[in-house]
């Protein structure tokens, strides 16, 4: 019998480029009748993060969050990443051919370790499924994001379906 997926998980870092990953989680659930839930991890000491990876929170998360996080206000920025996630999947995927199922997405804004709360919602949520990308990056980010889907491929009960990104984006 082949596998039906009903309830995927993506998980995404909000890059240009992870919007690859989720085109396919969105033809996954327009295929399947599938639920989507969208999960995005912010790590514990975002200053540290973006002082490593080279990366400008206020281009990253936009400038309301960015502010919001420099001020130690974590609240205020899981609702602006919130926000921003709603806004791809209502902009970026409102045709019913391309992935209606994401205008009802669950979003969960969570902090942690990413491998520790992607597998945690992956049980905690029943899903049957987790999407997610990978970024051929050198560097810090490129080694976070790279050793976190192989410690999903390597631990997760459920299917993973890993797409590669675009370098350039």
């Amino acid at each position: 019998m082949l596998p039906v997926y009903k309830n995927i998980l993506y998980a995404t870092d909000l890059s240009p480029a992870s919007r690859q990953a989720l085109k396919h989680a969105a033809a996954l659930a327009d295929r399947f009748d599938a639920d989507v839930t969208v999960l995005h991890i912010l790590p514990d000491s975002l200053e540290q993060f973006s002082q490593e990876a080279g990366m400008d929170l206020a281009t990253h998360f936009g400038e309301e969050a960015a502010h919001f996080i420099s001020r130690g206000e974590m609240d205020q920025a899981l609702k602006a990443v919130h926000k921003r996630l709603n806004t791809i999947l209502t902009e970026d995927f409102t045709h019913p051919e391309t992935g209606a199922h994401l205008i009802n997405a669950g979003i969960k804004v969570v902090c942690g370790e990413p491998f520790e709360q992607i597998l945690g919602e992956a049980k905690k949520g029943g899903h049957d499924l987790i999407v997610m990308g990978t970024h051929g990056l050198g560097g810090l980010l490129g080694m976070m994001l790279g050793s976190v889907a192989k410690k999903i491929v390597a631990h997760s009960t459920v299917p993973v379906l890993v797409v590669p990104l675009p370098e350039n984006q």
